[in-house]
């Protein structure tokens, strides 16, 4: 990990994955604001310590990703404690795409692939074309970009592991600042060094052969923690076939069109 990505990356006690994914450099020059964008894993486990980190870091919005499952799986720490604005689906909004009980939708399909690394990297692969079509997630990133382009203090997104869910809509979050696809990439492979794998690893192996009732190998397990350049390029590919280019999913599908786009700018360019 070099010096930029170690200053990007936030120390918390309970909480993987929590970085500033802001910073960045425009392809006319401009710096993207830190301090202001802000990505990372569940806070199911924040402490109490962690709570004050997000206050003092200005975070005053919340997008979570997840499935109403997954969050009645693990209720974020910081809600009844932090005057956060959050950005979800309610119960009954979310209905028409669950997956499994409390699992993220890639974990719950897992169970009926062969429990191998590749295929493992297949079905991530294909997540990733479907994800940005699927309706939670529509309502969820256009609500998002809405609240980009008007809000005022920090913003805070997440999934469960905070790489696939929140990776795509980083990504395109980078997409309507114009940063450079390098730079953005870097971004979000950065989750294989901030994500705490090796420290996971075990734990969530024991939880899915428990689940699953068989033993499964740690290298389909690594698999399922890690990101790989082909899925955000699964993604890229998808959003160009369905709707003829990245912009034309933000302006047709999401409704972020030119003028949003130039808020968010606005807002976030120096």
């Amino acid at each position: 990990m070099n010096t930029m990505d170690q200053d990007r990356v936030k120390a918390f006690d309970g909480v993987n994955n929590f970085r500033d994914f802001g910073g960045w450099r425009t392809g006319g020059g401009a710096r993207v604001a830190t301090g202001v964008l802000f990505r990372s894993a569940h806070l199911a486990k924040a402490s109490e310590a962690d709570l004050a980190r997000m206050l003092a870091l200005g975070i005053t919005d919340v997008t979570d990703l997840r499935q109403a499952a997954e969050q009645a799986e693990q209720p974020s720490a910081w809600i009844g404690k932090l005057p956060l604005a959050v950005i979800e689906e309610p119960d009954e909004a979310m209905a028409g795409d669950a997956y499994g009980a409390g699992m993220a939708p890639h974990i719950a399909a897992f169970a009926n692939s062969d429990f191998s690394s590749r295929a493992m990297r297949d079905l991530l692969a294909g997540h990733y074309r479907t994800m940005p079509y699927e309706r939670r997630n529509i309502t969820l990133f256009r609500r998002y970009f809405d609240r980009l382009a008007t809000g005022r203090g920090g913003m805070l997104i997440h999934c469960a592991a905070g790489k696939d869910r929140t990776g795509i809509l980083a990504r395109l979050t980078h997409h309507v600042l114009d940063v450079h696809a390098d730079d953005a990439l870097e971004d979000y492979l950065l989750s294989n060094t901030a994500g705490n794998l090796a420290e996971r690893l075990p734990r969530l192996k024991r939880h899915m052969e428990q689940t699953y009732g068989r033993p499964i190998a740690s290298e389909a397990i690594l698999t399922l923690l890690s990101v790989e350049p082909g899925y955000i390029e699964q993604c890229w590919t998808a959003l160009c076939a369905k709707s003829g280019s990245v912009d034309g999913y933000l302006a047709d599908v999401l409704g972020v069109d030119e003028i949003v786009q130039q808020q968010i700018r606005e807002r976030l360019l120096s």
